[in-house]
């Protein structure tokens, strides 16, 4: 799931508040735009990546809904699918997991490619995904 501040940045009380909340145990439930996708999983595994500038994963959390269709979050006359997610681990964007890593330890996904809406990941790269995100997060 990509998310890009210059086009959307409404955080309740900015990103890095949600980040200190997460890491003092809320996972931080929202809802996420899948565009058209109708293939997202309740227990899917959900990254999420700066775009924008400063690439990188800066989050991790887990698909809660089947996607489901509501208002297009910027043209109220349009509609899209969307999942809930819950959000379980993020970062601020200067400890992100940094887009040329992931390009050589996780080259099956085109991280130039991305979608806000998200691309399936396969279970071996999730698998190191998982790795990585793990080194990120316990500062090694």
């Amino acid at each position: 799931m990509g998310w890009n501040p210059g086009l959307w940045d409404e955080w309740p009380g900015g990103y890095a508040a949600v980040v200190r909340s997460v890491a003092g145990g809320t996972p931080f439930v929202m809802q996420w735009s899948v565009g058209a996708r109708r293939e997202a999983e309740p227990g899917t595994d959900a990254w999420l990546l700066r775009q924008g500038g400063s690439h990188g994963i800066i989050g991790h959390g887990v698909v809660l809904t089947r996607p489901y269709e509501d208002v297009h979050f910027t043209d109220p006359r349009r509609t899209a699918m969307f999942v809930e997610v819950s959000f379980d681990s993020m970062v601020v964007e200067d400890d992100r997991l940094p887009r040329d890593v992931l390009e050589v330890v996780v080259p099956e996904v085109a991280w130039r490619f991305q979608f806000r809406s998200g691309n399936r990941v396969g279970r071996e790269p999730n698998e190191r995904l998982h790795d990585l995100w793990r080194q990120v997060t316990s500062g090694d």
